[in-house]
């Protein structure tokens, strides 16, 4: 795995969650290009500002209610909403890797812009799934984030 192997996690004012049980929906590069249009011969060139990253993490809750260590699925779901809903933090896509870095400074600032409850099989409503938004605040770079994991050692470059 290029970004490390663990359960992602965040972190706001020196408080670290884990997300076990969880899946990781990536989405790396959404670009800022800027296009530029000549008034005298409408030349135009683009210039990429740099690039934003969002990602959905889907935290299977009913697997909570199975793992006697970290509680049940309505404890997480209190310890996560609305507690942390519209909050400023730092964002792991895997918790044995590095932070997401930010163009100009060591970490990229996330924001958690929504939680979706749903269910895995619309047959089977004890299969509850929560969706947590995070969209970075600034420009991000993959720079520092890659990890490479070989047989349980994660080495990062």
């Amino acid at each position: 795995m290029l970004f490390g192997t663990g359960s992602a996690k965040f972190q706001r004012s020196g408080s670290e969650v884990i997300l076990y049980h969880s899946n990781l929906r990536p989405e790396w590069s959404e670009q800022n290009v800027n296009t530029i249009e000549s008034i005298y011969d409408h030349y135009t060139t683009f210039q990429n500002a740099g690039d934003y990253s969002n990602f959905w993490v889907d935290i299977n809750l009913f697997k909570y209610d199975t793992d006697s260590m970290i509680g049940g699925s309505a404890d997480k779901m209190e310890e996560l909403y609305p507690t942390y809903l519209f909050s400023s933090v730092y964002f792991w896509p895997h918790s044995d890797g590095n932070a997401v870095s930010g163009s100009n400074t060591s970490g990229s600032v996330f924001f958690i812009k929504e939680f979706k409850h749903s269910y895995i099989d619309s047959e089977n409503a004890n299969r509850d799934v929560l969706s947590i938004h995070f969209v970075s605040t600034d420009y991000t770079t993959l720079t520092g984030s890659l990890v490479w994991a070989y047989s349980e050692q994660v080495i990062q470059y």
